[in-house]
């Protein structure tokens, strides 16, 4: 049975350890009666470890950071700030990366949550690609054997695997494969890759609004987070717009990833420089 309300699960397997002894496991997952609570109105975050430290580098002290995303409904994906009680997420793009680092016991136990990040890209193989509906649920079968949750951010870009020659634009195209759906039949949460229409609120929030019921179709309980970022592909954005984006989405996501990339690592080679004062200007409109 798979998971879908993180808070109440990592207090079930905080009670199923503390029985078992510090070395101890938790050998079974919580039913959905036992996870039924929800975080209320409370803006779900997802965001990188690079980003919290070019947000504190832009000048945010750590004590304005706290305010947003240290908490028991944010996913910082990376190192964990000391004393933080975010949940502690790692990155894969890869089945068989995320197999080897299970087998080899790399993982920390400090690690509640698995996200798969499947695009068309040279870091996610392409047989991962053109089998999306297949890995997805491989993936999902290895995280919650080792009792993490699951969070599958697929691309929009995979359809220049998928549908190479097909007609309309890409979120379109998109949407008519079932990505979302087959990523919300297995997964905890969903991500909605939509940060590339963010010029365009209005395409944005359509792509995020039919996406979103898609995946609640697959699985009325999953969570569903939208992308935003300061710069996706080198975008020149405002925090404006990121704001016209969050409150066009607001009804239809239980929060966001917000990324604030740049070019080095090869993962957004045109994204360019990091623009963390743009999540600055957007955060301190929403607050």
């Amino acid at each position: 049975m798979l998971l879908r309300t993180p808070n109440v699960f990592l207090l079930v397997l905080m009670v199923m350890l503390a029985s078992c002894g510090a070395g101890g496991s938790a050998t079974s997952q919580p039913t959905p009666s036992q996870a039924s609570v929800t975080s209320g109105n409370s803006v779900t975050w997802m965001i990188n470890r690079s980003a919290l430290d070019r947000l504190q580098a832009a000048g945010w002290p750590e004590t304005t950071l706290k305010q947003f995303f240290d908490n028991t409904h944010t996913y910082v994906i990376g190192q964990m700030p000391t004393g933080w009680q975010s949940i502690s997420t790692l990155s894969f793009t890869s089945y068989g990366d995320l197999k080897k680092a299970f087998a080899a016991n790399t993982i920390p136990a400090s690690v509640q949550a698995i996200l798969y990040d499947n695009e068309a890209w040279t870091f996610t193989p392409l047989e991962e690609q053109l089998h999306f509906s297949t890995f997805i649920k491989d993936v999902a079968d290895l995280v919650h054997s080792h009792q993490k949750f699951l969070i599958a951010t697929p691309a929009a870009d995979l359809v220049r695997v998928l549908d190479p020659h097909g007609e309309g634009d890409t979120y379109t195209r998109f949407l008519s494969l079932n990505i979302i759906k087959d990523a919300a039949q297995y997964a905890d949460l969903v991500e909605i890759q939509a940060q590339g229409s963010e010029a365009s609120t209005q395409k944005y929030a359509q792509f995020v609004h039919l996406a979103s019921l898609q995946a609640k179709a697959s699985h009325s309980r999953i969570v569903v987070l939208a992308g935003l970022s300061t710069n996706p592909s080198g975008q020149k954005m405002t925090g404006q717009q990121l704001l016209d984006a969050f409150h066009a989405t607001r009804s239809d996501v239980s929060g966001y990833w917000l990324n604030i990339p740049g070019s080095q690592g090869g993962y957004c080679p045109r994204c360019g420089l990091p623009q963390p004062q743009v999540a600055i200007d957007f955060l301190q409109r929403i607050s």
